[in-house]
């Protein structure tokens, strides 16, 4: 599954009939009207974004560019941690 850039829809890649390729990434979409936008201003939709972007977009950095909740930073390591040390003490309190 991936999301419509523009509207945020899931939709599955290979049943979209709408997509577009820029920047050397598909883009998929749930309709015609959303590629057409797309197509208007790609920049607005494209999921690149500069390296040292702004943080406040997205609050408290759950699972992005940060690596917290996610696969990269050492944050992640943290919190996989957290996460293994609360499932261990649920289950020896049973």
């Amino acid at each position: 599954m991936t999301r419509d850039p523009v509207c945020g829809m899931e939709i599955s890649p290979e049943e979209s009939n709408n997509s577009v390729e820029f920047g050397g990434e598909v883009y998929h979409f749930c309709s015609a009207s959303c590629k057409e936008k797309f197509e208007k201003n790609p920049t607005e939709y494209a999921r690149t974004r500069p390296v040292g972007h702004d943080h406040s977009e997205h609050g408290m950095h759950f699972g992005g560019c940060c690596g917290v909740g996610g696969s990269g930073g050492w944050m992640g390591y943290i919190h996989l941690a957290i996460m293994i040390a609360f499932f261990l003490l649920l289950l020896l309190s049973r």
